[in-house]
């Protein structure tokens, strides 16, 4: 995800925080020391550090049971309302869906009763009964937060915990496209109530509003994309007559092909071999900064995905858009068959759409 950077790894995921997840905290700070001094700045600021350390532990509940069933984590990201686990594919089978999705939640009440259990230990007077995040104690306040993460996830808000939980259900009865349509459309629900009630209690709910409705739109949009190029084979969509370049090449010979080809993005090829991609993106970025003479293979990207000749046009889709990107190679054992073109694949997903 864009403006994030890598903080380290566990259990093998790359961890990653947004760098408006600082934002949020210098803001936390600055405005409890503006009005109660700094000695409470410092305390929210270790309050919602430790928060958000739940919400990695939540997150990592997702990605370890996701990892149990042989599915990759792409990395955890870090933002202000929240974590994100970016998994690869999320199985159509509802009961894996439904145990990796409630395994986050139930890392939170796991973390509430530690902390309860750990507090009473440690001081007996201590008072869980009253629900608080400002009670002074950070014990407390660290239950208390926990148990409320646990419970508003479970909420059947779809995409939030609780609606992914919802959709397994209804998939378990109905087809996958229309349990997410009916999940959505239960989350859409939610989402304008969270936006009421965000105007009369904490403006905090009017975003989770509109991130859950805005979200609920595009997963449904992903999903009926993604059933459509089920019916498809990559072989059907292959693209064998195209522009390729050399990591050698400068770029001013690759802004002379681009005017006599209709490819926005080419593929890089060293002694046959697929080796990277050059966008428009990364050709505009260098001629933008005026760096003509750059070679191809200095701003080639290298990440991409190789897709498999026997692969289904939704499986294609899925590996692109977890690499971010719009042009894949697709070849066994070297041997390159051609490439596959985001364009390709959505131009193929209206066509179905219109049969």
């Amino acid at each position: 995800m864009r403006w994030s950077f890598p903080v380290g790894r566990l259990f093998g995921i790359p961890i990653r925080i947004h760098f408006t997840f600082l934002l949020l905290l210098a803001f936390i700070w600055y405005a409890e020391t503006s009005v109660q001094g700094p000695g409470a700045g410092l305390y929210s600021l270790v309050f919602w550090t430790l928060i958000f350390a739940c919400v990695l532990l939540h997150e990592l509940g997702h990605s370890l049971v996701a990892q149990s069933y042989g599915l990759t984590i792409a990395s955890i990201i870090l933002l202000p309302i929240g974590g994100v686990s970016q998994i690869t594919d999320i199985p159509r089978d509802p009961i894996k869906e439904v145990a990796i999705t409630i395994a986050g939640p139930m890392v939170n009440f796991l973390i509430a009763g530690v902390l309860l259990l750990f507090g009473k230990m440690l001081d007996p007077s201590l008072q869980f009964a009253e629900i608080s995040l400002q009670s002074g104690s950070m014990v407390v306040d660290l239950f208390w937060a926990n148990v409320m993460l646990g419970l508003f996830n479970i909420v059947p808000a779809y995409p939030m915990d609780g609606g992914r939980i919802l959709r397994g259900i209804i998939a378990m009865k109905k087809e996958y496209t229309e349990a997410t349509r009916l999940a959505a459309d239960v989350g859409k629900i939610f989402a304008i109530g969270f936006m009421i009630a965000g105007f009369f209690y904490n403006w905090w709910l009017i975003l989770i509003g509109i991130f859950v409705f805005s979200v609920a739109n595009s997963e449904v949009q992903a999903t009926v994309l993604s059933s459509r190029l089920e019916k498809i084979g990559v072989r059907d969509l292959l693209i064998t007559d195209f522009t390729t370049i050399s990591p050698d090449e400068p770029l001013t010979a690759v802004v002379e092909k681009s005017l006599h080809t209709f490819q926005n993005d080419f593929p890089v090829l060293e002694n046959g071999r697929f080796v990277g991609i050059l966008t428009r993106s990364s050709v505009i970025e260098s001629l933008h900064h005026r760096l003509h003479d750059r070679r191809v293979g200095d701003i080639a990207k290298r990440n991409f995905p190789t897709i498999l000749p026997e692969a289904t046009a939704a499986e294609a889709l899925t590996a692109m858009r977890n690499a971010d990107v719009t042009v894949a190679p697709v070849e066994r054992d070297g041997i390159l068959y051609g490439i596959i073109t985001m364009e390709k694949l959505l131009e193929a997903s209206d066509v179905l759409n219109e049969k």
